[in-house]
């Protein structure tokens, strides 16, 4: 069962490196190239209701809908693009809806180019290194007696296979890269170095009680 489960693995690895080496990632519309529209309400809101504007507007599209500003009295719209015509209709409903008279030319409207992954990533870069480096070095020292070769590839494979699987499964399912997924590849980081310094653990206890 076990060698059918580091099969099937591989395997994804194998299609995750496929799909982003041919069509890449799937981005999340906030570092995709998008539309942001801000408009200043003067007062506080419910995203409940502006979501309801954006629906009646913009349709099944994806739109992301965040209060900015101190007081949170100014609703920052993004959309994948936006027409002349939807922006005019998007700032009549909002002045029906909370009795403005903002003009279209009152509206902040920002078209943003999509941002590259290596950038959204950059700042993890030296932190992680050194924290696996880091790592790796202590179990070596502490586990030297499993082999510190051993101990070296285990730990490695330990910090890599579970980010390539991860990457692997949002390249495969499609699944939006967000600001998310940067806190789920850090659980994913943090639960691997705990599970493989258990894993020596054992493996230490175990042979200490034989000896």
């Amino acid at each position: 069962m076990k060698k059918v489960i580091q099969i099937l693995l591989i395997c994804l690895i194998i299609a995750g490196i496929i799909v982003i080496s041919t069509v890449g990632f799937n981005v999340g519309i906030k570092y995709a190239s998008n539309t942001q529209i801000n408009i200043n309400i003067g007062t506080e809101f419910k995203i409940e209701d502006i979501r309801g504007i954006t629906n009646e507007i913009f349709g099944n599209r994806t739109v992301l809908i965040q209060q900015v500003e101190l007081y949170k009295d100014m609703v920052q719209i993004t959309v994948k693009e936006a027409s002349e015509e939807q922006i005019a209709s998007l700032n009549n409903k909002i002045n029906e809806k909370y009795g403005l008279e903002n003009e279209v030319s009152d509206i902040i409207v920002t078209n943003n180019s999509n941002v590259r992954l290596r950038n959204i990533i950059k700042p993890y870069i030296l932190p992680v290194a050194i924290v696996s480096a880091l790592t790796i070095a202590f179990a070596m020292i502490i586990y030297k007696k499993l082999g510190i070769w051993n101990v070296l590839y285990e730990t490695a494979m330990a910090i890599v296979a579970p980010q390539a699987i991860l990457s692997s499964i949002y390249a495969v399912t499609r699944l939006p890269i967000n600001r998310l997924t940067a806190v789920i590849a850090t659980i994913v980081y943090i639960a691997s170095i705990t599970l493989v310094m258990i894993h020596f653990e054992k493996i230490k206890t175990k042979k200490e009680n034989k000896d």
